[in-house]
């Protein structure tokens, strides 16, 4: 199991401990801790610290008071500073208190009364104390499941999205190296080279992106010397230079709708504009790779295209 996939089994079974209450507090906090390490969360790595070890009186943590429901008077900025584990352990203790004081007790004399009241008002303050400190966990444990929430459902996007993508750079890639032979090779130097700031490869990508929609164009519709009837009246010119209409017509065999020939034309018409200028002294290598991914991304849709499938990869 990779470390995503362990920080999906984590975050998702500790969402259900919550929702089903097999956890105690601290040992949510606990088991939250191994999904902050495995992720990485700031935030949450930092609130379940002060939860674990105990907050400053500094001011520093004072967002996370707030959040943890740990104010005693916030006007006098009095809060309570002990670890989630005390707190949880104080309200232990004070629930057995109150379980062995229930009933009463079998007072007589002069001090009956008095003695009788002392016992119901240790019995409030036993009370109020139990439910101050259960407060105190059980909105640590909300805030703790907020933040899990969030990291869960970023999880299984990020998981669903690498998918996606491998399974399209899969598809693409085996479409371009039928289509261009060595394009693969260009594609993994130019790539290196721009991941590692080179200013260099920046004109050597615009060229390959250049070179990469020229081959793709004589690999799906090969030059004509007629013109391709693309409607009822309009036709386009297809030869060796008309790079960008040949592309243009193999989308229309497959056929594709009217809107996606469109915007898959617009999007070649200007990587191919920019990877053609006479000068990429303007173009940044920032740039540079998203102009290279842009022109991966849009070869390999018209790449997958199929008449056999109506358009569709």
């Amino acid at each position: 199991m990779g470390r995503q996939e362990e920080a999906i089994h984590v975050a998702d079974e500790l969402l259900t401990d919550i929702e089903l209450k097999r956890l105690k507090a601290s040992e949510v906090v606990l088991k939250a801790s191994r999904l902050a390490r495995l992720v990485g969360h700031t935030e949450l790595t930092e609130f379940l610290g002060f939860e674990r070890s105990g907050y400053p009186t500094d001011g520093s943590a004072r967002e996370w008071v707030g959040r943890a429901g740990r104010w005693a008077d916030k006007e006098e900025e009095k809060f309570y500073t002990s670890s989630i584990a005390k707190i949880e352990a104080n309200a232990e203790s004070n629930q057995r208190a109150i379980d062995a004081m229930q009933g009463g007790g079998n007072y007589s004399g002069d001090m009956a009364l008095v003695a009788s009241g002392n016992h119901d008002k240790r019995i409030i303050n036993l009370s109020k104390a139990l439910s101050t400190a259960n407060g105190v966990c059980g909105q640590v444990v909300a805030t703790v499941y907020d933040m899990v929430t969030e990291i869960y459902h970023e999880l299984l996007f990020s998981a669903l999205q690498a998918s996606l993508f491998a399974d399209t750079q899969k598809l693409i890639d085996g479409s371009l190296a039928a289509a261009s032979g060595t394009a693969l090779d260009k594609i993994e130097r130019v790539s290196d080279r721009l991941r590692d700031g080179d200013p260099e490869s920046v004109s050597q990508a615009l060229t390959t992106c250049r070179r990469l929609i020229d081959s793709c164009a004589d690999y799906v519709f090969p030059a004509r010397d007629e013109p391709y009837a693309i409607g009822a009246e309009a036709t386009l010119k297809v030869g060796p230079q008309q790079v960008l209409n040949r592309l243009q017509a193999h989308t229309h065999v497959c056929g594709a709708s009217k809107s996606r020939r469109d915007r898959l034309r617009r999007t070649l018409s200007d990587l191919y504009e920019r990877c053609s200028a006479g000068t990429h002294a303007e173009v940044t290598i920032g740039e540079a790779r998203f102009v290279f991914l842009q022109t991966y991304i849009a070869l390999g849709e018209i790449l997958t295209l199929s008449p056999s499938h109506d358009g569709e990869p």
